[in-house]
């Protein structure tokens, strides 16, 4: 099967790939065909790396909002995960966006990423990808009683801030960079300060040290993780788990902060005739078959 897979990607890639955006007449059309794209981008990321949708409930409702609907407001306009409500939040707008053609050609996942041109074409795709991957860091990360991400990313102080958007950039980098800039890894003191309160000082007088520390630093803490433990096992651990520093010493905590992640087990699930909660449902089985992840679904303001 998955030489089969890689075999049809690689034949889409030798066609040009075009784009058209959904014509406004048939809003229903539409709405299929973003929900075709979010299966599609489920398949890819899936194929890429592994079962990391295994915290998501079996299916995901896709709604549809309009810009005076309170969610529109909650999310800035943006695609994003309701982990309350178990859905991908869409506005309108986004039904129009410019789709890929054929659409097949986005269920391989890095093309996309590889070649600015694509993301220039189609930056819908990078939205859905944002929102699905957030769907598995706000389920998991709820999963040990966290917000996504976690609350130290709001701090107002910056040795809480900072590691906390150290791992937010690092996801990113290495979710969406197959090539990730080079770096002096040996120059620890400045990736990963070691008396971070002398730098803490330092960096109010330098973006430069900042965004340094955030970008490579988040870099160098998992990519280790990714390519020992895999995507999902590693995505699961870093929602669970804060990254803090102790000691006033950044480089400890984040070594200390990788041999955990190496010893984490994610909780075993309930048996299946485990006594559910009064009046509550059991979450439906994970669905194997992408075809059946998503549901369209509409909002009450979209079906008027």
């Amino acid at each position: 099967m998955w030489s089969r897979i890689r075999i049809a990607a690689v034949a889409l890639l030798l066609y040009p790939v075009s784009g058209s955006a959904c014509e406004w007449a048939d809003r229903f059309k539409c709405m299929d065909e973003v929900g075709q794209l979010v299966n599609y981008r489920s398949e890819a990321i899936e194929y890429a790396f592994g079962d990391v949708f295994g915290a998501l409930p079996g299916s995901l409702e896709i709604r549809f909002v309009r810009n005076d609907d309170e969610r529109y407001a909650s999310y800035a306009g943006r695609i994003a995960y309701d982990v309350n409500e178990h859905a991908l939040i869409v506005p309108q707008r986004f039904m129009h966006a410019r789709l890929p053609q054929p659409m097949r050609w986005a269920a391989a996942y890095w093309p996309y990423y590889d070649d600015t041109r694509y993301q220039q074409l189609f930056p819908l795709i990078a939205d859905i990808d944002n929102a699905l991957w957030g769907a598995v860091l706000q389920e998991n990360a709820r999963a040990a009683g966290h917000p996504w991400p976690h609350e130290q990313c709001a701090s107002m102080e910056l040795a809480q801030r900072l590691p906390c958007q150290m791992l937010v950039s690092g996801i990113a980098a290495l979710l969406t960079e197959r090539q990730t800039p080079l770096f002096n890894a040996n120059r620890l003191e400045r990736i990963w300060p070691e008396h971070f309160s002398s730098f803490e000082q330092r960096s109010w007088r330098s973006d430069r040290d900042y965004n340094d520390v955030q970008y490579y630093g988040g870099i160098m803490l998992l990519r280790p993780l990714f390519g020992e433990l895999g995507v999902p096992q590693t995505l699961a651990y870093v929602a669970r788990t804060p990254f803090k520093v102790e000691n006033d010493n950044m480089h400890e905590s984040a070594l200390r902060y990788q041999r955990e992640a190496r010893e984490f087990q994610l909780p075993e699930p309930p048996p299946a005739n485990a006594v559910q909660t009064q009046n509550a449902l059991p979450d439906p089985p994970p669905v194997r078959d992408n075809a059946s992840f998503i549901r369209l679904g509409l909002s009450d303001k979209t079906a008027q």
